[in-house]
C-alpha cells in the first residue's frame, strides 16, 4: 500500500509539466512572439510553481485520501475537491491572489490529485490482475 501510494504522489507531481507543455503549445502557436520562447517561458514557470502541487498533495489530498480509505469510503469527487481546495489555497497564500496564475496553480493542483487517483487506480488493477 504504502510503496503504491509513494508511486501515486510521483505521478501526481507531473502536473505541472504536463499544465505547463499545454499551455505553451496553446500561447506558442496563438501568439506573435517567438513559439519556443513562449513554451519554454510558460513551462519553466509552470514547474516553477510546482510547490503549490506538493503542499497541496502533502496537506490535502493524501490526508484526506487516507481518511477516507481507513473509514472505506473513498469518494473521488472528493479527492478532486480536496485537490481544487489545497489549490486554490496555497495559491492565495503563496503565489497569487487572483488572475491567471491562480486558475492555473488550481488546475494544476485538481490534475494532481486525479493523477494520483490514476496511480492507485492503475496499482489496483495490476494487484488483482496478479492474483
Amino acid at each position: 500500500m504504502k510503496h503504491q501510494l509513494a508511486k501515486s504522489v510521483g505521478l501526481s507531481l507531473l502536473s505541472p509539466v504536463i499544465i505547463g507543455s499545454i499551455l505553451g503549445v496553446y500561447y506558442g502557436l496563438t501568439l506573435n512572439a517567438d513559439p519556443i520562447t513562449t513554451f519554454i517561458q510558460l513551462l519553466m514557470s509552470a514547474i516553477a510553481n510546482a510547490h503549490i502541487v506538493g503542499l497541496t498533495m502533502a496537506a490535502f489530498v493524501v490526508p484526506g485520501y487516507l481518511l477516507m480509505f481507513k473509514y472505506a469510503k473513498v469518494n473521488y469527487s472528493g479527492v478532486l475537491t480536496l485537490g481544487l481546495l489545497g489549490g486554490a489555497i496555497f495559491s492565495f497564500l503563496l503565489s497569487a491572489t487572483g488572475g491567471m496564475v491562480f486558475l492555473v496553480n488550481t488546475a494544476m493542483s485538481a490534475l494532481a490529485a486525479g493523477l494520483f487517483l490514476y496511480g492507485l487506480r492503475q496499482g489496483a488493477a495490476k494487484q488483482q490482475s496478479t492474483q
